[in-house]
Order: structure tokens, then sequence, then C-alpha cells
């Protein structure tokens, strides 16, 4: 394994106890290098604790070290460096570190961090000074939650929950195969001075079970993931500072099963709530369904200090985001999506829109909740197919983004497939909040780099482009949007083989990770192989009339590329719709 000539220094960032200081020997010892660890030179410098540090100095005297400690690192050649939990928020310190360095992400759960803390401080008296006031592990998830845009500029993300040595072979094979396309590109020591803002925002009270948070250019909000969130959905819309009526737009089928339960809570919480049942399923995310809820909230006097709670799936998402974007000029929004597609996908990022005949999603608009509430207990009552159909958005992700996590998948998919075992099983449960989190947290870092889907947010449409085209040939209803989008997956993988990008065995990862969640690699019977291909030339990705393709450069490399001969676009749709 070769690492590329230009690379100074590999960087480990990420929050406190996720494995910096403990993976940086190991990842320098089997390379060759030198490990530095910033916390370890700043006390050496100091002659003091970093708590007693923050003790005498305050905050602004410890950054003041850090900063002098980072520059000191800089200099330095052929070494890993471990950062401490704050040092990346601030942009000289980006700056310095990325200019020839690879910087890796570590990610852990704030239960494994928690659990870290614990065995750490047992038989100290030191207190971490930024988790030394109230509920640890809420201190956790709010502060990792308000860093998490930050982290996202990292060139990797490795998570370390588990094994060590798993962790050490993921940083250096993902320098040895990526690190000289980072430092070629242009734009990113940029990015890395910008960032989501030069210095972290302040950071705001949202509660408990803040997964991430979205920083995006128009709106910062927290996404929520936990079991039994909506008999809080009062207590979030408080903190939210959200004090108008509530109008629930509620999807029909999850109406009666957990839209009382949201009322409750917002009626225990002194809100007026008024309620619109929107028939199930993607046909009624039509303009003709969109002046309907128009006219309710006409009928109702709504105003624009009132909010759209939008409960339900991707539908309901869409539709109710689309109402909340355009009535009165806008309203606020809060998702409350009840589907694993809804809280993994369709609730984050804030693209709103309803279909034509001709297309999905073709009249839309770029809109930002307030919020997102994703209580996985909703899952429980999820139909066994729509429940399949998410998974679909999850695999996307770990082919996109996250290659471990198809590890897990693959490990774990009869637990995932099985919510209702969950109820009285609190390991089935976790796991479960885990998964959606971590998928969370992939969509909120992209939609936060590139809110309007003008560069990086396009990866999140690997298999969409023939995904879209078969829901729109079939009416939307037949095949679900996650199967459409399996299937789409099957076929841009094949594509990638054609070309040379990927090898067979990945092609056959594909197949059999969607199998594995029992989701389509064929499509039905029938299709006509004309009108799938009209359908695409519909979709909004083609540009000056090229079809852009989003294609896997590798696992976790994903690229759009416009130049895929018609010749291997036919043999992959052959691969999955048949022959002509």
């Amino acid at each position: 394994m070769t690492l590329p000539h230009a690379l100074k220094r590999i960087v480990l960032i990420g929050f406190s106890a996720t494995g910096k200081s403990v993976l940086a020997p190991f990842v320098a010892d089997r390379l060759g290098w030198e490990s530095i660890d910033l916390d370890d030179e700043i006390e050496r410098s100091a002659g003091r604790s970093i708590a007693q540090i923050f003790e005498t100095d305050g905050e602004r005297g410890f950054r003041e070290l850090e900063r002098r400690a980072v520059e000191q690192a800089a200099a330095r050649e052929h070494v890993v460096i471990a950062t401490g939990g704050g040092v990346w928020l601030h942009a000289e310190n980006r700056a310095l570190l990325a200019d020839g360095g690879f910087v890796v992400t570590l990610e852990a759960r704030s239960a494994t961090i928690v659990a870290r803390y614990a065995a750490a401080e047992e038989g100290s008296t030191e207190v971490r000074p930024m988790l030394a006031q109230g509920d640890r592990r809420r201190r956790v998830e709010t502060l990792k939650a308000a860093r998490q845009p930050f982290y996202a500029l990292s060139d990797h993300t490795v998570h370390t929950d588990d094994q060590v040595e798993d962790a050490i072979t993921h940083i250096i094979d993902a320098a040895s195969r990526r690190a000289s396309a980072v430092l070629a590109s242009e734009s990113r020591l940029r990015d890395m001075r910008n960032g989501p803002g030069v210095d972290p925002p302040p950071i705001h009270n949202y509660g408990p079970d803040v997964g991430c948070i979205v920083e995006a250019e128009s709106a910062r909000y927290p996404v929520y993931c936990g079991w039994g969130l909506l008999e809080r959905s009062g207590d979030v819309l408080d903190r939210l500072e959200l004090h108008g009526r509530v109008f629930l737009i509620v999807d029909q089928a999850v109406a009666d099963s957990h839209g009382a339960t949201a009322e409750r809570s917002l009626e225990q919480a002194g809100r007026s709530v008024c309620s619109y049942s929107v028939p199930s399923g993607e046909a009624s995310k039509t303009l003709a369904s969109l002046t309907r809820l128009y006219e309710w909230l006409s009928s109702h006097r709504a105003e624009r200090g009132d909010v759209i709670f939008a409960l339900g799936g991707g539908m309901i998402t869409d539709l109710g985001g689309m109402a909340a974007a355009t009535y009165l000029r806008g309203m606020p929004l809060v998702h409350a999506p009840t589907t694993v597609l809804g809280m993994v996908d369709a609730a984050i990022g804030g693209k709103v829109a309803v279909d034509l005949p001709s297309g999905k999603n073709l009249v839309g608009a770029f809109y930002q909740p307030r919020a997102v509430v994703a209580d996985t207990a909703t899952l429980a009552t999820l139909p066994s197919r729509e429940l399949r159909s998410g998974f679909a958005e999850v695999i996307k992700h770990g082919f996109i983004r996250d290659e471990p996590m198809l590890d897990l998948l693959e490990e774990s998919a009869d637990v995932l497939l099985n919510p209702a075992a969950s109820v009285s099983d609190h390991s089935c449960r976790q796991l479960l909040v885990d998964v959606i989190t971590r998928n969370q947290s992939i969509k909120a870092a992209v939609v936060s780099d590139d809110e309007r889907e003008s560069d990086v947010r396009m990866v999140l449409n690997y298999g969409h482009t023939l995904g879209h085209a078969i829901e729109a040939v079939t009416g939307y209803s037949p095949v679900l949007h996650g199967e459409a989008v399996a299937m789409g997956m099957v076929a841009v993988a094949e594509m990638g083989c054609s070309l040379g990008m990927i090898d067979e065995a990945l092609v056959s990862r594909h197949r059999r990770l969607i199998e594995r969640f029992d989701l389509p690699t064929q499509s039905p019977p029938g299709l006509g192989r004309a009108e799938i291909v009209e359908a695409m030339s519909r979709d909004k990705k083609v540009v000056g009339g090229k079809q852009r393709w989003v294609l896997l450069d590798g696992v976790g490399n994903p690229i759009v590329r416009d130049d895929v001969p018609a010749e291997v676009v036919s043999e992959a749709i052959e691969a999955v719709v048949g022959p002509a």
C-alpha cells in the first residue's frame, strides 16, 4: 500500500473519546512515521494539565496554546496527528492541518463516548471541562451535533465503536486510495477556510436525542432520532421557540396509530391543533392534492407564525413541505418522518416537491424545516414492504460514503427488518436508532456542504436516475421508491464495471446486499425500454441534453459523469429491465 509523495501528514479529528490518541501511534507505526498528540504537546509546553489550563486561563487561553501546537505540528512531515476535540472548529487550524494532509474524522456513538469517559475517569478527580455541567450524555449529544458540520469537511470518516485493528486499516487504505485526488482539489482548502462558518456557532440546547445538526446556507436545525419521540412533540416545538397553532398534515395510514400520539403531546403542551389526513401513496403527491391543502389552510385562517407539522413518509414530507414553502410565502415546518426513507433521506435537506404525470418531483422548491423528529417506534407499525423499501437509501449511503456500514447491514439485516422486536428488546431498539442516526448524519453532512444540489449533493442520486424513470413509467404505485432505487443501483454498478471503475465483485456485492433486504434487482415484466429512456431524458439531472450519472470509483468515492457511452447505458438497463 503506497501513499502519495505529496502527502505530508494524516490528521485524526473528531469528538473527544473517539480514539484519536489511541489510534495515531498505531497508524504511525504501520507507516513508519511519527505520531503527535496535540493535547500532550499543549500540556508539555504549559507544564499543566488541560483541566488546569481551563481553570486558570479559561477557554481563550487554552485555544491560544492549541493554535501554537497546531502550527508546530503542521510544520513537520511524515506524522500522524491526533487533535483535540475542538481543534478542527477553527478555520486557521483547519487550513494549516489540511494543507498537505489527509484528514480523517473518527466517529463513535454517544453511548460509546460516555462509557469511555467513565472508564478513563475511574479513580481520577479531574473532570472534562467542556462536560462539567448537567447530564453528560445530553451534553455529549448537543456538543457533538453542533460540531458535526465541521467534522463533515474532512476527507474521510471511520467509525471506531468496535475493532481498533479495522479502524487502522480503514484509515491507511483511505489515505492510499484517495489522498492524491484530495490534495489535487482546487476548492478543498478554500472550503476548509470557510467551512460552515469561520468559528463554531453558539450551542443551542435542543434537548436530548439530537443525532446531528444541518448547517445549510439558509438554515440551521436539529435532526432528532430516538424511540418514542412523538410523545415529546410539544417539548420539541417549545425548544425551537415555535409558539403558533399547529397544522398537522398526516398520512392517512398513520393517522390513527401515530397521529393521535403527536396531537396529544402538542395539546398537552397547550397547542391548538388542526389535523388533515392525506390518502397514502405517491399518487397523492400532486398539484391537485396541494391545492386541497391550500384550501384547508385558508379555511382555518392559517397565519405565518403557525406551524406545519408533517407526519408520515416521503410523500407527506414532500407534499407538506411544499405547502409550508409556498402558502403565505412560507410557514415554519417540522418534519416527523414515519418511514426509513423519510428519516434518512426525504425529511433532511429541504427538498420539497410534487409530481407531474410526465415525471417525479418536477415541481418543487428548496425549503428547510425547523427540525426533523424521527421517532423510530413508528417503524414497528410500518408495512414490511415499505420498511424494506426505505433501506435502499441506507444501502446507497453505505456505497457512496460509509463502507464499514455495508458490513453492519449484511450482519444485522434480520434485526433491522423486524423493528417490532425492538418494542421489548433494548439492544434491537438501540441498533435501529444507531443505524438511522448514522444515515441521518451522512445526509446532513452532504446537504450542509451543498444545499441546492449544485455539486456535492448530486452524489445522493446514486441509483436514482433509472429508479425515477421506472417509477414514472409504472405510474408511481406498482413500484415503491426504494425498490426502484435498488434496481437503479444495480444498473449503475453494471455501468461502473463496464467502464473499468469497479470490479465484478463489487457489482455482486450490490446484488447480494440488495437481495439481503429482500429488494428487487430486476424490474417487473412488461416495462418498455423506450418509455424508460424517454423518462430518463426528462430527469432533472439532464444538463445541456446530456444525462449525468452518479457512478462509483470504488466504495466511498462517487463521481458524476456525463460521458457514459450509449451502449454502456443500454447494457446496464438491459441487466435490470431486460432486452429490448
